[in-house]
């Protein structure tokens, strides 16, 4: 077919016209050969602000409450287990040696655990020399009881008629004594203090009370009684005073080591009291059931009935 008859077609049938590389009519297509222009984008707007705020409040707080339900759920479960479970057991191990250990020293200012003084002691520190006996120089009152410069008052139950006898450094010896059992009496001597001068004579209140205790102890019967290591308690060395004088005052309860012999007692109380008397040191001495009440407030009531009759 021809150019122009197809050109002719194309008017009568109302169409663009493609065949030719002219320009186009103002009912042509746009060319998208031609250059682009560029776009630039706005502000948000303030609704569009307000919608992500919103957003990432809500994600925010959602987070938190997810937090705390777990928080909530472990302290009901894992932490609840933990703090109530008792503690470990302890179990016990294989037996322990004291191999490379230190021994144990009981303290020695401990009464409880510590060993009694060396006055306490068995063996005499001094030769408890017995200067012979010899009569009170006065006579005492029915009720009382006289030794050297002291004298006291008789309890209910004493004046069985003690014969008194030779004491290691007591002169001018008086006593009374109470039956305990068979041939075992509580007894309390008073007499005067001498101690020879090759000895270096009177020491002093204080180691004269302890020479006494000790002599006393060991040389009036009472240690046949108590046997070799008896336990000693309740044990004291210290100054007092008797009737507004000073004296000095040792004092323990020896618990026998076998007391097979008698049935109703197993310790006794041994006390000294020496005295500065006017005419010389004066001293009591003396051996009592402890564990008889009777005789142990007997001892109590001697002691504080005690007078300086010089």
């Amino acid at each position: 077919m021809s150019r122009s008859g197809d050109q002719q077609r194309s008017k009568d049938s109302g169409l663009p016209d493609f065949s030719s590389g002219g320009p186009a009519n103002d009912g042509d297509l746009p060319s998208f050969g031609d250059e682009a222009q560029a776009v630039t984008l706005g502000e948000p707007s303030e609704r569009a602000v307000r919608r992500t705020r919103v957003t990432m409040l809500a994600v925010i707080g959602g987070a938190v409450v997810v937090l705390a339900v777990i928080a909530l759920v472990l302290s009901q479960t894992v932490f609840r287990s933990v703090l109530e479970d008792p503690p470990p057991t302890a179990y016990q191990t294989g037996p322990r040696s004291a191999e490379g250990q230190s021994e144990y020293v009981p303290d020695p200012e401990d009464p409880d655990i510590a060993p009694p003084p060396p006055i306490f002691t068995q063996a005499p520190t001094t030769e408890c020399t017995v200067p012979g006996n010899t009569a009170p120089q006065q006579p005492s009152a029915p009720d009382r009881v006289r030794g050297g410069g002291l004298e006291y008052t008789n309890p209910e139950g004493w004046g069985d008629g003690w014969s008194a006898r030779a004491l290691p450094y007591l002169t001018e010896i008086g006593a009374e004594s109470r039956l305990v059992e068979g041939f075992w009496y509580s007894v309390v001597n008073l007499g005067r203090v001498s101690f020879p001068e090759e000895e270096g004579g009177f020491p002093g209140l204080e180691p004269a009370a302890v020479a006494i205790f000790q002599c006393y102890a060991t040389t009036s019967g009472v240690i046949e009684t108590f046997g070799e290591n008896p336990d000693v308690t309740d044990y004291r060395s210290e100054a007092t005073t008797v009737d507004g004088t000073a004296a000095w005052i040792v004092q323990a309860t020896y618990h026998f080591e076998d007391s097979a012999q008698l049935e109703t007692s197993s310790a006794s109380v041994v006390t000294s009291i020496v005295v500065d008397t006017p005419e010389g040191p004066s001293a009591l001495a003396s051996d009592v059931a402890a564990d008889q009440p009777d005789h142990a407030q007997n001892l109590e009531d001697i002691i504080a009935s005690l007078d300086v009759v010089e």
